[in-house]
């Protein structure tokens, strides 16, 4: 509204400059005084015709400085109830952009890698995942740019997830002294010695005393699992399970029932189970 004011204001001066002095030319032609006098009087009139439409141009146009000056006025003040609604400030609000510019970012990187470093990364992958969750929660997302940036977060975060392989299979050759346990512990394996069983499940072929393991085997040691299944860490029950692949713990039932071969008694299982899943 503001540009086209601008642009009307503008033609209504070239007019009027236009009417006032484009017919001044100055006679080559001879011509008697009273015809000078009358064309003088012309040039004369037009000039203040001009200088009147001049006049109401800077009128007109100090009226819309005003009117722009009001409007931003009031967008200042739309602004500050804004903040006080959210809570925040500008800084704020800048810094929080500023963050979701950094995932954009992160996940344009992470989609780049290849199948197994992206494998790799499950754990950034995740913690991204559950940082987005928290930011969607905060008032700041609503607002238009915060919100245009997580839609747009959202759509990378399912393609890296896409391209990210549910499981993969390291193998790792057992050392002088090494045990399930402390294989389990190593920062490149699991970092937690209670998913030993795990290592113990997946080569049930080869170990069968889950006690006793050699020098020089060479051991199958799964990362992450299936689609529609879960692995179970220390902790977990099936209610907090359910809170987390249903987002309702009421529907620990749903994982009992189809894991009733390998689950005896629903408030006892074990870090390292693999759980199957059923669709919501």
């Amino acid at each position: 509204m503001m540009d086209f004011k601008k642009i009307t204001a503008t033609l209504i001066c070239t007019l009027a400059l236009a009417v006032g002095f484009g017919g001044v030319s100055v006679s080559a032609q001879e011509m008697t005084y009273e015809e000078y006098k009358i064309k003088l009087a012309e040039y004369e009139n037009r000039t203040a015709e001009a200088r009147r439409a001049m006049q109401v141009c800077k009128e007109a146009g100090d009226k819309l400085q005003a009117e722009i000056g009001g409007l931003d006025g009031d967008i200042a003040g739309v602004n500050n109830e804004i903040y006080q609604l959210l809570g925040t400030d500008q800084s704020k609000i800048d810094a929080f952009l500023a963050e979701l510019d950094r995932i954009e970012a992160r996940l344009m990187g992470l989609l780049n890698l290849s199948e197994e470093a992206l494998f790799d990364k499950r754990d950034e992958i995740d913690s991204i995942e559950a940082r987005i969750a928290e930011m969607k929660e905060d008032g700041r997302a609503l607002l238009p740019d915060a919100a245009s940036k997580l839609s747009n977060i959202d759509q990378l975060l399912e393609r890296v997830k896409a391209r990210m392989p549910r499981k993969r299979i390291k193998q790792y050759t057992v050392a002088q002294g090494d045990n399930l346990w402390n294989i389990a512990k190593k920062p490149s394996i699991y970092s937690d010695p209670y998913l030993w069983p795990r290592i113990y499940v997946e080569n049930r072929s080869k170990i069968k005393n889950p006690d006793l393991i050699f020098p020089d085997w060479t051991l199958n040691v799964p990362f992450g699992v299936d689609l529609n299944q879960h692995l179970v860490t220390r902790g977990q029950s099936l209610s907090t399970i359910a809170g987390i692949v249903y987002k309702d713990p009421t529907k620990w039932h749903r994982l009992l029932k189809v894991n009733q071969a390998q689950i005896l008694d629903a408030n006892l299982i074990f870090p390292a189970q693999v759980l199957d899943v059923p669709a919501n």
